[in-house]
């Protein structure tokens, strides 16, 4: 990581190549797509600044669109990649950028998460039947005829939550990738300034407030499933997810507890899905007893 690192920062020239390769390869493998694309560009906007990351997006973009071309592949997939992935962590690559507080990135990421949600209730009438049509033209073509039907009942409850996991799924991404390119950088410009800033990050007091309002609305009965004010209250709570494994980390460090604790905690997290909420919910009481602003300044940049 390390030597290739040195590669991508080394020039512009240098960077797209390494982006487009790795953008390719993505294709082949969709589920690594956001990391695999996205970490280069992430890299040389951390540490070379906006301009020279979104000179290695434009070139790669180009790179992109004439190798679909000459495959014979609609070459409008790198307006996929620029809307879905690039931009969005351009955008938050620059905040971690000048403020140098995860804290803040997280935020960030849960503020494109939101604007994906409300672009979606903008665009289209009835979002919950919008999926609910392309799940059941999915299901159509994936499997067949006899056992899509057992699966009918099941996509009708699912529907009108799958916009809040696509954006939450969309979070998560962004989040993953950036702290990824952090770590990245600080190998090679700053080792052991990752820890230090991933140990400090916290969410600030405010937006747990917020969370809890929405969570008695839900309670209430005021947020139906398939409205943007309960989608954006899931991505909401996923976005303790990151403060639950940071307070974890920390807790590990802080003791001295043999690094095997983090290991269990990931393959919980692969495992059982619901540990995603457990740490969620002590990301929200991390937030709640430690009173700290999210700054967490540092010399990674």
């Amino acid at each position: 990581m390390r030597g290739l690192g040195t590669y991508i920062l080394r020039g512009r020239l240098q960077a797209i190549a390494v982006t487009s390769v790795l953008t390719m390869l993505s294709l082949l493998l969709p589920f690594l797509a956001y990391i695999l694309s996205g970490a280069p560009p992430s890299l040389v906007t951390l540490r070379q600044g906006p301009i020279a990351g979104l000179q290695v997006i434009i070139g790669s973009l180009v790179v992109i669109a004439v190798f679909a071309y000459l495959i014979n592949m609609n070459p409008q997939i790198s307006t996929v990649f620029a809307l879905g992935i690039w931009i969005p962590l351009w955008l938050c690559a620059n905040i971690l950028r000048r403020t140098e507080s995860q804290g803040r990135l997280v935020l960030a990421a849960g503020a494109c998460g939101a604007g994906y949600i409300l672009v979606m209730y903008l665009l289209v009438e009835d979002v919950p039947q919008w999926w609910k049509t392309w799940l059941d033209a999915w299901m159509t073509q994936a499997l067949p005829a006899d056992q899509g039907e057992q699966y009918r009942e099941v996509l009708t409850s699912v529907a009108p939550l799958m916009n809040a996991m696509m954006a939450a799924g969309l979070v998560i991404s962004l989040i993953s990738t950036l702290l990824i390119a952090r770590w990245w950088q600080a190998l090679l410009c700053s080792p052991g300034g990752f820890r230090k800033e991933f140990h400090a990050l916290r969410l600030p007091r405010g937006l747990l407030i917020v969370v809890f309002v929405g969570l008695v609305m839900m309670v209430m009965g005021k947020s139906n499933p398939g409205s943007p004010a309960l989608d954006i209250l899931i991505v909401l709570v996923f976005l303790y997810l990151f403060q639950g494994i940071a307070m974890i980390h920390r807790t590990i460090a802080a003791r001295g507890l043999s690094q095997a604790w983090l290991v269990a905690m990931y393959a919980l997290l692969f495992v059982v899905p619901q540990a995603i909420l457990f740490l969620a919910c002590l990301g929200m009481v991390d937030s709640w007893l430690v009173k700290t602003a999210v700054t967490g300044r540092n010399d990674n940049s």
